[in-house]
């Protein structure tokens, strides 16, 4: 889903460019079993651990959380764990939440709140050792407008990310979820196939997944797109006139003849660099053949649209 409104000829554009594979390997080990609820809640993830337990001995960990600072400590004990391992768990939260974070009311009336902006390093660390392979499942109402903030770099915060569409109530919850884990333990675990068998045991609401190399090139191809309009290319060269004057002592003539030099294909290495250090190309070169895209062919294919566009007004 694109965020920026783009034009019919730029929304073409952007739904026929080349990207990453939709559905990438992914070496899971274990689940990760984060739970933080309030105290009257059914203990639904100690339910699901004790389940998995029972069929899947060492499969599940579970983690009971009384604040924000206990999940935060247990995302960083399974990434020491996994830096010390061959770990690589799906990560599971059983908590509250909405599109801002994950949150919890204590007795006392007060509510402690853990935003999505205080847990995406964490879980860039945790996918980092992981070699990008972590699976977030979030078991709270909060939809994807929120999991799409977690949309920053240097690093992917995770691989994939899954959770309900809506509220549901927690009995039907538990049901989903083992559903969704008995499908895991599949030898050729599908995502596709995974959410809609969970979706079917909660009647009216959905499971989505997200694979988040799809969710990272959609902002980055918008991105794309947008920068090359001819008023953002005037903006930018303009930006880069300014701040050449401020830290040099160029001479106008100079400084014109730099900026002629400027060609799309800087733009395609500033890209490149930004999606291979996202998906860890850079230090696994082994993931381009999961996560590859070229952003030279995009940058190819959104300039021969300008071109077009150029012909057509006769400029």
């Amino acid at each position: 889903m694109t965020t920026n409104i783009l034009t019919d000829a730029e929304q073409a554009l952007f739904n026929n460019l080349p990207g990453p594979p939709v559905e990438a390997i992914i070496r899971t080990t274990n689940i990760w079993i984060i739970e933080w609820l309030p105290s009257g809640d059914p203990r639904t993830g100690k339910h699901l651990h004790e389940w998995m337990q029972s069929q899947r001995p060492g499969w599940p960990a579970y983690f009971k959380c009384e604040s924000k600072h206990d999940v935060l400590s247990a995302i960083e004990h399974a990434t020491d764990l996994a830096q010390n391992s061959r770990m690589s768990p799906v990560l599971h939260f059983e908590a509250h939440g909405n599109e801002d974070g994950l949150g919890r009311q204590y007795n006392n009336g007060h509510v402690e709140f853990l935003e999505w902006n205080e847990i995406t390093k964490s879980l860039q660390k945790l996918n980092l050792v992981t070699r990008c392979n972590l699976v977030v499942v979030v078991a709270a109402c909060i939809g994807f407008a929120g999991i799409k903030a977690l949309v920053q770099g240097p690093r992917a915060p995770a691989v994939a990310l899954v959770g309900p569409d809506a509220s549901i109530i927690s009995d039907n919850l538990l049901s989903a979820m083992r559903e969704f884990y008995s499908c895991w333990m599949d030898p050729d675990p599908r995502f596709r196939d995974i959410v809609i068998s969970a979706s079917h045991v909660t009647g009216e609401t959905s499971f989505e997944w997200e694979p988040f190399p799809v969710l990272a090139f959609d902002s980055l191809a918008e991105l794309l797109i947008v920068s090359m309009r001819e008023d953002q290319q005037r903006i930018q060269i303009n930006r880069i006139r300014k701040r050449i004057l401020e830290e040099t002592e160029l001479s106008s003539t100079e400084i014109e003849c730099r900026l002629s030099k400027l060609t799309p294909s800087l733009q395609a290495t500033f890209f490149q660099h930004l999606w291979d250090t996202m998906f860890m190309i850079d230090l696994y070169p082994e993931n381009s053949e999961r996560f590859g895209v070229n952003w030279t062919e995009i940058v190819d294919m959104a300039l021969q649209k300008n071109r077009h566009e150029m012909v057509e007004k006769g400029t």
